[in-house]
């Protein structure tokens, strides 16, 4: 399985593949190359589906998050304010 995510060794958004068992989680970063274990339960598959929920609300922030297609691509966001929101209707 791959996921868009932000590695926290090369603090790049890439594409991370996990591979799991029935007890483990293994987390690579394909653009560093870093791995991490975690178990294989329930809160890790919720991290996971949180993970890719966060994704689309971060995408509209920053749309070069888009261009993560293929195995190896990486993008190095810089800090941005969240946009003014707009008055409300009354």
């Amino acid at each position: 399985m791959q996921i868009k995510d932000l590695c926290t060794s090369c603090d790049c958004w890439t594409i991370t593949t996990i591979e799991h068992d029935d007890k483990t989680a293994k987390f690579t970063c394909t653009h560093c190359q870093n791995t991490f274990d975690m178990p294989w339960d329930t809160h890790t598959r919720f991290m996971i589906r949180s993970i890719r929920y966060s994704l689309k609300s971060r995408t509209k922030k920053y749309p070069e998050l888009v261009q993560l297609k293929y195995v190896g691509d990486f993008v190095k966001l810089e800090a941005r304010p969240d946009p003014p929101k707009s008055p409300s209707c009354k």
